[in-house]
């Protein structure tokens, strides 16, 4: 009954005693209509781009096929097979791991706008049928790979079957209507035959199960005002990304945990016979006794950094998240260059007179401080020294302390200074020394956590000053102190 008051088409063609065919064309102009209007309603309704996309497939689908001689053949095929693609593209993002096939089908969908558009113009001055061939062939040949997803996704997956036949439905019957025409070269003359008809309706349910499926779902995000189908995607990507990064770090604690139980072994055998050259070598000269000194040492700090960073108690956290505790940073730096003095050439230099109280994570500072003078060391001619300096400052009124390391290396250019803190960056003139460019990143974060700073200053020709800047109370003292 809607199909007749709709489309006059069908109630001449019942009340003229008509041909099979004309009935057949007013039906399909009827349900044509009918869907182009319920899916106008919608679209005012939610704005959703499916029902926008449904709107003109309607149209040009059930009206133009009747009305051949309004639009050219090659115009309406591609402009038709647009708007399903358009009305597809936010149903695949409804479904895990298909947002790159959502992708393709909207970059598909403007392609054949461009073409219908270019066909509009130009196909009407030329009688020749092979472009609206081709235009057809293209669309059968695109809808294949739709109809084997599809049905495919109603196979493999309960949820949501109906919709996947229906649009599975939807793209067989278009690549035989499409492949028809070109195959018949003369045009869309697959009007008014019942495949049209069913087609139409396969589209009309699916856009009218979709409604009936959000209206059934709970109050989320996308029903509320100002959000539309895409918040969803997005949503329901970032909750995947961070189920990921939690069983990333998981997966990490666990190789943290495997990392330091297997490297002990190796370490406890090394200190072993180390201690054993030791007294077999006794009397070999200073020359061994550095190279076994050494070898201690190397050990020694192995097992600190598996014991400050690895260890169990450590593993059910960030592994650089600080610990602070109320230490003396002209003690912590006079430590560190102890430790580091006697393996390099460089003479380190250090001027930390008296207590120099601070809070802070003092293993992870420590790491901070050796990761500076290591890079001072590395940049830095042999017969120049590493100074490191101490002080206290104050900043917005909060008492602070500072370390700063010192080189008389070849400086840091302007350009590079903005990018030196970055992760993974490597300067162009020393890319060949060895390392992974992370140690700036982490020391920055480092001193970032613990309510302090890492600054540098810099000329070229010159060299380089890093300070690590440090609050000298825990933040708790400090508001009392206030």
């Amino acid at each position: 009954m809607s199909c007749a008051v709709l489309w006059p088409g069908a109630a001449l063609a019942l009340g003229l005693n008509v041909s099979p065919d004309d009935i057949q064309l007013g039906l399909t102009a009827g349900v044509a209509i009918a869907g182009g209007l319920a899916c106008a309603v919608a679209w005012g309704a939610t704005r959703a781009s499916l029902y926008g996309a449904g709107v003109a497939f309607m149209l040009i689908e059930g009206l133009f096929r009747s009305l051949p001689a309004i639009l050219p053949p090659g115009a309406l095929q591609a402009g038709s097979f647009a708007a399903l693609l358009a009305l597809t593209a936010p149903l695949l993002s409804d479904f895990p791991y298909a947002s790159k096939l959502a992708a393709v089908c909207r970059g598909l969908s403007v392609a054949l706008v461009a073409i219908a558009a270019l066909a509009l113009i130009f196909v009407y001055e030329t009688e020749n049928g092979s472009i609206p061939a081709a235009i057809a062939g293209l669309c059968a040949v695109l809808s294949v790979p739709l109809v084997l997803w599809f049905a495919a996704r109603a196979v493999v997956r309960k949820a949501g079957r109906g919709l996947s036949l229906a649009l599975a439905g939807a793209y067989a019957s278009s690549t035989w209507m499409l492949a028809h025409d070109a195959w018949q070269a003369n045009g869309a003359d697959t009007t008014g035959t019942p495949i049209e008809l069913a087609r139409l309706l396969l589209v009309a349910g699916t856009l009218f199960g979709v409604a009936l499926t959000r209206q059934a779902r709970p109050q989320t995000l996308a029903s509320r005002p100002g959000h539309d189908p895409a918040d969803i995607e997005h949503l329901a990507q970032g909750e995947l990304r961070l189920a990921e990064l939690a069983g990333a770090l998981d997966t990490q604690r666990q190789m943290n945990a495997l990392i330091s139980h297997e490297l002990r072994a190796p370490l406890a055998t090394i200190s072993a016979a180390a201690q054993s050259l030791d007294m077999i070598l006794s009397d070999s000269g200073e020359a061994v006794d550095n190279r076994l000194g050494r070898i201690h040492r190397s050990v020694g700090r192995m097992t600190e950094l598996m014991d400050q960073l690895l260890n169990q108690d450590r593993l059910g956290e960030q592994a650089w998240t600080p610990r602070g505790e109320q230490t003396d940073l002209a003690e912590l730096a006079r430590d560190v260059v102890t430790a580091m003095q006697p393996d390099t050439a460089h003479a380190l230099m250090i001027q930390a007179d008296g207590a120099l109280p601070v809070y802070c994570d003092r293993p992870l500072t420590s790491v901070v401080v050796r990761n500076l003078i290591h890079n001072a060391i590395k940049y830095s001619p042999a017969n120049e020294p590493v100074k490191i300096e101490t002080g206290q400052t104050c900043s917005d009124g909060i008492p602070m302390v500072w370390l700063a390391v010192i080189d008389r290396g070849p400086g840091i250019g302007e350009e590079e200074q903005a990018r030196i803190f970055e992760p993974h960056f490597r300067r162009s003139a020393h890319r060949e020394t060895q390392g992974m460019g992370i140690g700036l990143y982490l020391a920055r974060r480092i001193c970032q956590n613990q309510g302090g700073s890492l600054k540098m200053q810099s000329k070229v020709g010159v060299g380089t000053r890093f300070i690590i800047t440090l609050p000298a109370r825990a933040p708790g003292a400090q508001t009392a102190a206030g």
